[in-house]
C-alpha cells in the first residue's frame, strides 16, 4: 500500500473525484445517474442548507431513509457540514430506532415524506426516555431532495461534545447489544477512509469500474461501495431494495448494470448460485469480487473459484468496530477439504492473538486488532466509552487494540484462522447478532416469565431458537417480537416450554438447549421442532 501523509475526510474523497473526473458517472440508482460534478454540487448545496439551519460540527445526525441517490447525498452533505452521521434502517421497528437515537445522542433526524410518520414515532420514542417535565415538541424543517429534518433532542439535552477527531465529524454504525439497546459504533473519517483507500488500491479500482452496491447503508459493507468508489472515481450502482430477495433478479441486475466489482456476504453468494442461476449467467463484466461477514460454505466457495477462473475473489474479515481488517485473495486451486484463512492485516493494521493472560500465543486465543481502522468507541446514552486495551504484540510494541471476541490462531507468516466466538454473538447474513439482545426482547414481552436464546447445533445448526416459559403461542410471541426486533434478528423458532433446563449451579443450561429440543411437560415443544416458523412469519394473521 502506498504511504500517505494524511488521510482525507470521506466527503473529501468525493470532492477530489469531482476535481479529477467531473464528468464521470459517480452514482446510479432509481433510474438516475449523477456525474461527480453533479453529485458534488448537490452535496455542497445541501450541506450549506444544513449549516444555515444551525447544524454545527460534531452534532450527531441520523439519516432515516431508504437506499436511494438522495439518501447518499444526505450522508455526504451531513459529513460535509461536519456532522457525525448515522445511516438508519427504515425497516427497523420504531422502538428500536428510538433506542438507537437515544443511545447515540442523535439530535437531528433527516428523513423523507414517505417515512416522516415513522420518523416522528421514533423521535417521540427517543424523547420518552427524557423525564416528562423536560420533554419538548420536535421542530421540523424542509430541505432539498425531498428531505425533512426532525429535531430529536432539545438544545438542553445535547450530549457532551465528542473528543477529537470526531468533534469535526464521523460515522456511526449500530451493532446488536446484549441489553436490548443497540450499540453505536463511532468511527472517525480516518477509520473509514483508511480502509476505503486501501480497498480501492488493492482491488485496482479505476474510473471505469461500476461497483454493485447491494447491502443496506447501515451495513459496514457499504463503506466500500460508496467511499472506495469515490477514492477511485468509480461509479457506485445501487441495487433496488425490492430485488435483494430474488436471487435470479440480482443476477440479471449484475448483468444489465455491467457490474465490474462486487462485495457481498456469503449467504447472498450461496443464493445466487443455488437459486439465481449465476453459474449459467456469470456477468462477463465482473472482474473482481469479495465476500465477508460470515462463513462461506466450503463446497460452494470451491464452485465459485471454478466459475471465476482468473478473476480475483477476496475473503475479508473485520467486525464493525474495525471495518475490514484482514484480507486473503483466494487461490484458484483451493478446495473444500482445505482450511480457510481470513488472511493477514490490511495495510497499516496489526493483528495479534492473545491467550487468557493477555500474551501473544501460537495456540488458540482471542483476536486483537490495532491500527488506523479501529473505532473511537461505543456511544451509550449519548456518551463515548472506549473499550480498547493496550496490549503487547509479538514484535514488542504495545498498541491500542480492540478485543474482537473472535477466537483464532495466527501462523508464523501472519495468516489468521478463525475458531469461533467467546461470547453470545453469532453472524447471520453478515449481521452480528447478540443472542442476549433477542433474549432481552423476549423477556420484555408480558406473557414471558423467563427465556433463553441459543444458536442451535445438530440438525438445526445455524438457526436461532428462543425457548420461552409462557402460556402464549408461538404466533403470539412472534407478533410481540416483531415490534422490538428487525426482521434480520427474528428467531427461526420460538418454543413455548413449561420450564427451562438448568445446570447444577442453577443457571439456564444453554448447552442442553443448543444441542437438542429439551424434554418438557409442554407438548408444544415436540411439535415446534417440526413446524417451520417462516410460515408464521409470512402469514402472521
Amino acid at each position: 500500500m502506498t504511504a500517505r501523509t494524511t488521510t482525507p475526510r470521506l466527503d473529501g474523497l468525493l470532492a477530489g473525484a469531482a476535481r479529477r473526473h467531473p464528468e464521470r458517472p459517480a452514482l446510479a440508482g432509481q433510474g438516475e445517474m449523477w456525474t461527480y460534478a453533479e453529485l458534488e454540487r448537490a452535496v455542497a448545496a445541501l450541506a450549506a442548507e444544513l449549516t444555515a439551519a444551525g447544524l454545527h460540527p460534531g452534532q450527531r445526525v441520523g439519516v432515516y431513509a431508504p437506499k436511494t441517490p438522495a439518501t447518499v447525498i444526505a450522508l455526504y452533505a451531513a459529513l460535509r457540514a461536519g456532522a457525525v452521521v448515522a445511516p438508519m434502517d427504515v425497516a427497523d421497528p420504531p422502538l428500536r430506532t428510538a433506542r438507537m437515537l437515544r443511545n447515540a445522542g442523535i439530535s437531528l433526524l433527516l428523513t423523507t415524506e414517505r417515512f416522516r410518520t415513522a420518523a416522528r414515532e421514533a423521535t417521540a420514542g427517543a424523547r420518552d426516555a427524557v423525564p416528562e417535565g423536560d420533554r419538548h415538541t420536535a421542530a421540523e424543517r424542509e430541505f432539498g431532495h425531498g428531505l425533512a429534518a426532525l429535531q430529536v433532542l432539545a438544545p438542553a439535552e445535547q450530549p457532551p461534545t465528542l473528543p477529537a477527531p470526531v468533534d469535526r465529524g464521523g460515522y456511526i454504525l449500530f451493532t446488536s447489544g446484549s441489553t436490548g439497546w443497540p450499540k453505536g459504533v463511532l468511527l472517525s473519517h480516518e477509520n473509514v477512509a483508511h480502509y476505503a483507500l486501501w480497498a480501492a488500491e488493492e482491488f485496482g479500482l479505476t474510473p471505469e469500474d461500476r461497483i454493485g452496491s447491494q447491502a443496506a447503508l447501515t451495513f459496514d459493507l457499504t463503506t466500500f461501495d460508496l467511499y472506495s468508489a469515490a477514492a477511485a472515481g468509480a461509479c457506485a450502482v445501487l441495487l433496488p431494495d425490492m430485488l435483494r430477495a430474488f436471487p435470479r433478479d440480482v443476477v440479471g441486475w449484475l448483468n444489465e448494470q455491467r457490474i465490474t466489482a462486487f462485495m457481498a456476504v456469503p449467504s447472498l453468494y450461496h443464493n445466487l448460485l443455488q437459486q439465481g442461476g449465476i453459474a449459467d449467467a456469470l456477468p462477463p463484466s465482473l472482474r473482481i469480487a469479495a465476500f465477508g461477514g460470515e462463513a462461506f460454505a466450503p463446497h460452494l466457495l470451491e464452485r465459485y473459484l471454478q466459475l471465476l477462473g482468473d478473476r480475483p475473489f477476496y475473503n475479508l474479515y473485520g467486525p464493525t468496530e474495525t471495518n475490514a481488517c484482514t484480507y486473503h485473495r483466494m487461490p484458484r486451486d483451493w478446495t473444500a477439504d482445505q482450511e480457510l484463512t481470513i488472511g493477514r492485516g490490511i495495510g497499516g493494521v496489526h493483528i495479534e492473538v492473545l491467550d487468557a493472560d493477555g500474551r501473544p500465543t501460537d495456540g488458540e486465543g482471542e483476536i486483537h486488532i490495532a491500527g488506523p481502522t479501529v473505532f473511537q468507541g461505543y456511544l451509550r446514552d449519548g456518551r463515548l466509552t472506549d473499550p480498547t486495551v493496550r496490549v503487547p504484540f509479538r514484535d514488542g510494541v504495545v498498541r491500542r487494540a480492540y478485543a474482537s471476541g473472535d477466537l483464532g490462531r495466527i501462523t508464523a507468516d501472519g495468516r489468521v484462522f478463525l475458531r469461533g466466538r467467546r461470547d453470545f454473538q453469532v453472524k447471520r447474513r453478515g449481521h452480528r447478532i447478540d443472542l442476549l439482545d433477542i433474549e432481552s426482547a423476549a423477556l420484555d414481552l408480558p406473557q414471558v416469565a423467563t427465556a433463553a436464546a441459543v444458536a442451535k447445533d445438530g440438525p438445526h445448526a445455524g438457526q436461532i431458537w428462543v425457548y420461552a416459559q409462557t402460556a402464549a403461542t408461538e404466533r403470539e410471541l412472534l407478533a410481540g417480537l416483531r415490534t422490538a426486533l428487525p426482521h434480520r434478528m427474528l428467531p427461526d423458532r420460538i418454543v413455548p416450554v413449561a420450564s427451562l433446563p438448568v445446570t447444577v449451579s442453577g443457571k439456564v443450561d444453554r448447552r442442553a438447549l443448543a444441542d437438542d429440543v429439551p424434554a418438557a411437560a409442554d407438548p408444544r415443544v415436540a411439535q415446534a421442532a417440526h413446524t417451520p416458523l417462516n410460515a408464521l412469519q409470512e402469514n402472521p394473521s
